[in-house]
């Protein structure tokens, strides 16, 4: 039992097993025919009961349902009763034995005895119950064959698979050790479902981000690409507040999101329910003197690793996404997603080369334009889980909980730097002011934009503005915008990556065996140099292949 142990660890066993597994209980582990066949007989015996327990002994209580029973004077519903049990010609001991069991266990002792042909032990059972228990998902005739193979006797692919389907569902098709323990326990097990009914309107914005099912012109190469969507959508209402298409998901991307649903409705929601990747959980968000939730008092809530229910709004809106709008997109030409023909998806890049009139790639800002039509739609549309509304109606009874502060820095993010000599360094840049000179050693919060690094704004560690210092220089030539260095940093790390996959490709070209080294290494294992060997010996005798023949 140690491998069948083994292999349910990861399940959490319940106290109150159903009774069909429990076999204190004999009447609940009866099936359905058998209770039936037991409130039959109780209908014929229970009258019999009464006679004995007045006075009358079981034989010749017995005796007198049979002769009524050969006479024929038995009402229409017994007679009804004793056609369907076989008791046409039933004889005094079977009536005796029923009528002594009910007495002793009352309905419970008519249950049929009769439990089935017993199942023949052939030894291969527990092995077949690992076998089928593993990860590559083997199915029922491997099990057999594998079986065979390993030696078992009496294995046959209808023995194996009648015994694999009688094993409960943790040993099962769908069990944690064939689909893997952290799907079972996310598609399989119990999981506990949240109420939203103390939530208030705009309170908690759940976010992620979506790579969009749709290939669209990227719009510096106009080749293929998929924009990613990063959106924050509020759990209680279903409005969707802010939304960001970039190249990747990433901190920007969270950011510009975030403050783009703060800025458009003047509204701070209490917490933001994200992932712990690096795009929601970096130092520019979430440190604690610095970051951008702390600035604004937002709370964060780490989702577990692994577990999209616990994002479960946006990730079923994005699912929405993809039905309502990627499918339809460009007339459903450009889907890429896995529900996609695959004949249709793989021929895209050949079509677009063919200039295809059917298959022309649209451009992102078109499906920008129709992503956010469409999106105007969804918010006004009638949903079950908000009883019948919209999520535009729900949304409408925001309470807003105002910015307060200039809407220009709410995309502004900081980080912390140390003044020396009059000067603030941050990203290769130093930034001057000549009152500085009264923070000297001191370490103030610098604020950036992120489209203009001509000056930053200054801050203590108490959240006062201090002073803006402006750009004086910069270590390197640096473009303007900190968007266009990220883009120029990523494209340098993707060069060195195809460099170094280039000087693989051509070691892998060069042949580690050659034939000169093959025949160096077999005259080595030769005892004597190959030109010393003496030259093999005629033989004495000519055969002509044209007349021998094998007469022996």
């Amino acid at each position: 039992m140690g491998q069948v142990q083994a292999l349910t660890k990861h399940i959490t066993l319940m106290a109150d097993l159903p009774a069909a597994l429990n076999p204190d209980d004999d009447w609940l582990c009866a099936s359905d025919a058998q209770r039936r066949m037991a409130d039959q007989t109780e209908q014929l015996i229970k009258p019999l009961a009464d006679l004995v327990q007045r006075g009358v002994s079981v034989n010749h209580a017995a005796s007198l349902f049979v002769a009524k029973s050969q006479a024929g004077t038995l009402d229409v519903r017994d007679k009804h009763i004793a056609s369907l049990l076989g008791w046409d010609s039933v004889s005094v001991p079977t009536v005796k034995r029923a009528l002594s069991a009910y007495r002793k266990a009352g309905k419970t002792g008519l249950l049929p005895k009769y439990k089935g042909r017993v199942r023949l032990d052939y030894g291969w059972e527990l092995q077949a119950v690992a076998l089928y228990n593993l990860p590559g998902k083997p199915g029922f005739a491997d099990v057999a064959s594998r079986l065979i193979e390993e030696g078992f006797d009496e294995v046959s692919e209808s023995r194996v698979a009648r015994y694999l389907k009688t094993m409960p569902a943790t040993l099962g098709k769908f069990s944690p050790a064939r689909i893997g323990p952290h799907l079972h326990r996310l598609k399989r097990q119990k999981f506990r479902r949240r109420s939203l009914d103390e939530v208030l309107v705009g309170e908690i914005y759940a976010g992620d981000g979506h790579t969009v099912d749709c290939y669209v012109g990227h719009p510096n190469t106009g080749k293929p690409f998929r924009p990613e969507l990063t959106a924050f959508i509020d759990i209680k209402s279903g409005y969707v507040p802010g939304i960001w298409f970039t190249e990747s998901e990433s901190a920007v991307s969270t950011l510009f999101s975030l403050s783009y649903a703060m800025r458009t409705h003047d509204h701070v929601p209490a917490w933001v329910y994200v992932d712990r990747g690096a795009g929601y959980r970096a130092k520019m968000l979430s440190d604690e003197a610095t970051g951008f939730y702390s600035r604004f008092d937002i709370g964060m809530i780490a989702a577990l690793p692994g577990n999209p229910h616990g994002k479960g709004w946006i990730e079923r809106w994005f699912r929405t996404c993809r039905d309502k709008h990627d499918k339809f997109f460009a007339g459903g030409q450009v889907y890429c997603g896995d529900d996609m023909a695959a004949e249709t998806n793989r021929r895209l890049s050949a079509d677009l080369n063919k200039k295809d009139p059917t298959r022309k790639l649209p451009s992102l800002r078109e499906y920008i334009a129709s992503f956010t039509a469409w999106l105007g739609h969804y918010h006004n549309q009638p949903q079950d889980k908000l009883a019948g509304r919209t999520p535009d109606q729900v949304w409408a009874g925001l309470q807003n909980v105002s910015i307060e502060s200039d809407m220009s820095s709410v995309v502004r993010p900081r980080e912390e730097v140390t003044i020396g000599r009059q000067t603030a360094r941050l990203h290769n840049r130093f930034y001057y002011a000549e009152a500085l000179a009264l923070y000297d050693g001191k370490k103030l919060q610098a604020e950036y934009d992120w489209f203009d690094d001509g000056h930053i704004w200054l801050y203590d560690d108490k959240g006062r503005f201090v002073l803006q210092a402006k750009l004086v220089n910069t270590i390197g030539v640096l473009p303007t915008s900190r968007l266009e260095e990220g883009r120029d940093r990523r494209a340098a790390g993707q060069v060195k990556r195809l460099q170094n996959k280039l000087a693989e490709v051509q070691k892998r070209r060069d042949d580690p065996i050659t034939a000169a080294a093959q025949i160096a290494a077999i005259d080595a294992l030769l005892p004597t140099a190959p030109a010393q060997l003496a030259a093999p010996a005629e033989p004495d005798f000519e055969v002509d292949l044209t007349t021998w023949r094998n007469d022996t």
